[in-house]
């Protein structure tokens, strides 16, 4: 081969691999129209976040006397009013401790439900699972008063207790639709042969098949704490004025029959969607792509 024929064989691939600078897309109408609608839906739902996050920064005279209007100052003397002259300190410490204990509770218990449900339990295991998903059919508020009898007589009402309970029983038939939906697409071989291995079904479950359910698992724990962590009818029935509740029992205490504190309550609204905010930001794509995972295995 002469030197100019190798020449130009390493010429050609490098003159093919150069891109043609492509043309601006054009939108079209269609693509305008969406646009639109869309930042005005991000508008409306923006504003009252927006709106309560600048009021956050204002005094009470200044909110009474011009509710639309804009802080003079940006100071955080209603951040620190919040934590001295109300329970907000105590109630978010109730908050997180009811959906930390709750979110432990429910994976450690509704995953092996649900397997034992779909491995182990035949024709009692259907029974079950129909009494589970017959769960999501009963309204709330059917089972408030007895719930709340039930628990003001073995002494756990007003406790931190009785609402994971009823988070819990509340959650579990969810969970148990979402698991028994996705272990069917786990192939059985892998648990048999573990078994065979001589490992127990107790070991077999979380060395083996729980990691596997960790697709379902970590979009039932982010469904479940953000609603846990924003929930507010459970806590205002079964946690009476003794207790400071949870932050958005306490935020609706702040508002007063003839005033109402609605500095600190702009204050405290905002430091109660933080912490979904950051949770949903931070796991947007990685709450997406299990779910889709689920849906798949489902």
């Amino acid at each position: 081969m002469s030197t100019s024929d190798a020449t130009r064989l390493n010429v050609l691939p490098r003159a093919r691999r150069q891109k043609t600078p492509r043309e601006k897309k054009k939108w079209t109408i269609g693509e305008v129209v969406v646009m639109v609608i869309l930042s005005v839906l991000v508008l409306i739902v923006a504003f009252p976040v927006i709106y309560a996050l600048l009021q956050s920064f204002r005094s009470y005279a200044e909110i009474t006397i011009d509710p639309m209007g804009l802080p003079t100052s940006f100071t955080f003397d209603n951040y620190v009013a919040l934590f001295e002259q109300t329970d907000y300190a105590e109630a978010l410490l109730n908050t997180l401790i009811i959906t930390v204990g709750t979110v432990v509770l429910l994976v450690a218990i509704v995953p092996m439900a649900a397997w034992g449900i779909e491995r182990i339990g035949g024709t009692w295991g259907r029974f079950l699972y129909i009494l589970f998903i017959a769960g999501l059919m009963i309204p709330f508020q059917v089972r408030m008063i007895p719930l709340v009898k039930g628990f003001n007589e073995v002494g756990l009402y007003s406790t931190l207790t009785a609402v994971i309970l009823v988070h819990l029983g509340g959650a579990a038939s969810f969970g148990i639709l979402l698991y028994c939906s996705f272990i069917k697409g786990i192939p059985i071989d892998v648990e048999e042969a573990a078994h065979v291995d001589g490992a127990g079904r107790f070991r077999t479950f979380w060395s083996i098949v729980f990691p596997m359910l960790l697709p379902v698992t970590s979009a039932f724990v982010i469904i479940q704490a953000l609603g846990l962590w924003n929930d507010f009818f459970i806590p205002l029935v079964f946690l009476d004025s003794s207790n400071a509740g949870t932050i958005n029992v306490a935020i609706n205490r702040m508002v007063g029959l003839l005033t109402s504190q609605w500095q600190l309550i702009y204050t405290g609204a905002i430091l109660a969607i933080v912490p979904s905010i950051a949770i949903f930001a931070a796991f947007q794509r990685y709450f997406i792509k299990r779910m889709s995972v689920g849906a798949v295995k489902g």
